[in-house]
């Protein structure tokens, strides 16, 4: 019993701070990620990234890539950005690596299966959700 309580303990002591919507753990952000680009203005598109973290220095590198499907035309992007105190990921317009000026991004962990994210840039703003991918479809 009393170990069943400890494991219990241990489990919601890691869960805990990522269902409130932060983390101190950037390692949550990284892996493989599948889901999907909305646009405020109604425009949407099948996404996939890739995120890599270094722990040390709290950088996070996020490629994204579209998933192109007709008439979507392909898209994608290298951004750099930075594990602010609150857990969330915050990309800058210049380190987005998006062309014309690029786009302002916070992404943020909800739980640790999903990843979502919001953008704005002068001409669009609107959303990303992702999901942990994997390959053999865990």
């Amino acid at each position: 019993m009393t170990t069943m309580v400890a494991i219990l303990f241990s489990i919601i002591l890691v869960v805990s701070p990522v269902m409130a919507g932060g983390s101190s753990d950037i390692g949550l952000f990284a892996g493989a990620w599948t889901g999907e680009w909305k646009s405020d203005k109604g425009d949407k598109a099948p996404m996939r990234a890739i995120v890599t973290v270094d722990a040390a220095t709290n950088l996070v590198m996020l490629v994204m890539f579209q998933v192109p499907a007709p008439p979507a035309p392909s898209f994608s992007s290298l951004s750099i950005g930075k594990v602010n105190e609150s857990g969330n990921l915050i990309i800058d317009a210049a380190s987005s690596g998006i062309e014309g000026g690029g786009s302002e991004m916070k992404f943020w962990m909800e739980g640790p299966l999903v990843l979502r994210g919001s953008y704005k840039n002068q001409y669009d703003s609107g959303s990303f959700t992702f999901r942990r991918f994997s390959p053999s479809g865990a």
